[in-house]
């Protein structure tokens, strides 16, 4: 029925999950081909089982049913566990009492992709070294062989009651969802309802076209929808969910738009109250309001790279009890599993709030200020971002600011006392990422017109690609 083939894009295997254009990078026969690769990276470790989901794109189904197919025939069992998103994935790792985990997703990225987050422990996602091995492993050719055999199992009921049973709301909260046309607008609603939310759902009917773009919730337009939702239904707030519903963005309850290095401040605030002094992982993203939000409380600030799997495994090592990125991932680990879930972490956002006896913008208040960038995405070719940035990008900004601080952890953060630029290459698309802030709105106007000055210096950024570009105008 599959064939194996021999010779995959080497672009799809990225930092820490595989993404490529289905029909182009992708098809039944690859996803065979890397079930059986995976596979062979389980039996490796003796594991003997894995429980399989896909998000709403379209071909999910059909590349499920060929990875499944790959994996039994190394003699992996599987449990199909159908339309899910990422947490629901790490959560069946508990919930069968197996190492093994995937789903078959492409995250936020437009609707011609798709790909796989593959896990390799308890709450414990594929880093760059397990994804080079699983590519050695598909390129040698040489699989485990065996006879799996494979059980369809929903979960979700198991795993709503997992994570409702910490949460015990006063407040009946009356929130907006958008869920992006993907499968957040079916797991969510019922979730937040549950806890005793007035849920208003917007864009909550799965559409593997993607209608109103990406399923992005950091883009600017997918927030001003919600913002505009909040404000019309004069919600208390407003949540947001890619497409395999691991990440969250939040609007406050003036429709004002928040980033999530804000809320990680906020959850840091939340986690530091309990556990002072306490290590908190953010990623080079990250606002300065969030180191300064951090010392104050008395914890102590942990800038580390971006990428879900790369915070999460910095997290487990510092022995951290929270970490998280301006992305939308957030990692608990003082009384959650670890891994990134964004019910957990919306949630505990309306428990803090009901603690503080405060509005969303009020706990926001209280933090320093910054004016700072959305996450900026523009277009470069895998090929050569990495050197782009190493080379081209460092030596621009070392060259205007040679006395700030620089951390090249990830890419180029620059700090000075006031502002903070940060230029990055994308482990999940061919971009680059770009984020800056000031301390006043003056500095925040001079960066954008340096950033665009050296940026539009070079041919190979392509400006018709990317996301909240028009933040640079």
């Amino acid at each position: 029925m599959y064939k194996i083939i021999k010779h995959i894009n080497p672009n799809i295997f990225r930092g820490y999950d595989i993404r490529g254009i289905m029909g182009k990078d992708l098809d039944e026969d690859i996803y065979y081909t890397l079930g059986k690769a995976y596979g062979t990276f389980l039996s490796k470790r003796r594991i003997i089982s894995a429980a399989v989901g896909y998000d709403n794109r379209r071909n999910g189904p059909a590349y499920c049913q060929a990875f499944i197919t790959g994996l039994n025939e190394t003699g992996i069992d599987t449990f199909e566990i159908g339309p899910s998103l990422s947490q629901i994935v790490y959560y069946s790792s508990y919930h069968f009492k197996t190492k093994g985990g995937v789903i078959i997703t492409a995250s936020h990225n437009p609707g011609e992709y798709n790909g796989l987050k593959l896990s390799i422990g308890y709450s414990d996602t594929f880093i760059t070294e397990e994804i080079q091995e699983l590519r050695a492993i598909a390129a040698a050719g040489e699989f485990t062989k065996g006879l799996g055999k494979n059980i369809k199992k929903d979960i979700f009921q198991d795993y709503k009651q997992e994570i409702l049973k910490l949460f015990s709301l006063n407040k009946n909260w009356k929130i907006v969802i958008d869920g992006c046309n993907t499968n957040s607008g079916i797991f969510y609603p019922p979730i937040f309802r549950e806890a005793g939310c007035e849920v208003i759902e917007q864009n909550c009917q799965p559409d593997s076209d993607f209608p109103l773009g990406d399923p992005d919730p950091t883009a600017s337009e997918v927030l001003e929808r919600l913002a505009k939702g909040v404000k019309q239904h004069r919600a208390d707030l407003g949540f947001a969910f890619d497409a395999d519903g691991d990440r969250m963005a939040v609007v406050d309850e003036k429709g004002q738009i928040l980033w999530m290095d804000t809320i990680v401040a906020l959850f840091a605030q939340d986690v530091l109250e309990f556990l002072p002094g306490k290590p908190i992982v953010y990623n080079t993203l990250c606002s300065k309001q969030v180191t300064d939000t951090i010392v104050e409380a008395g914890g102590k600030p942990l800038m580390w790279k971006t990428g879900h799997s790369f915070i999460k495994a910095k997290v487990k090592e510092a022995r951290s009890p929270f970490g998280g990125e301006l992305s939308g991932h957030i990692f608990f680990t003082d009384n959650f599993f670890g891994h990134d879930d964004a019910a957990n972490a919306c949630l505990r956002l309306l428990a803090f709030l009901e603690r503080r006896e405060e509005t969303l913008s009020q706990a926001v208040g209280h933090l320093n200020q910054y004016v700072s960038s959305p996450e900026i995405k523009v277009g470069l070719a895998d090929e050569i971002k990495f050197k782009f940035i190493d080379e081209k990008i460092y030596q621009e900004l070392k060259a205007l600011w040679p006395k700030a601080d620089c951390i090249k952890i990830d890419g180029v953060r620059i700090d000075t006392p006031d502002e903070m630029v940060t230029i990055r290459a994308s482990q999940n698309g061919p971009y680059i990422t770009i984020k800056f802030e000031g301390k006043t709105q003056e500095q925040y106007n001079q960066l954008k017109v340096t950033l665009k000055k050296i940026l539009t210096k070079y041919d190979e950024i392509d400006w018709d690609s990317g996301v909240n570009i028009q933040a640079l105008d």
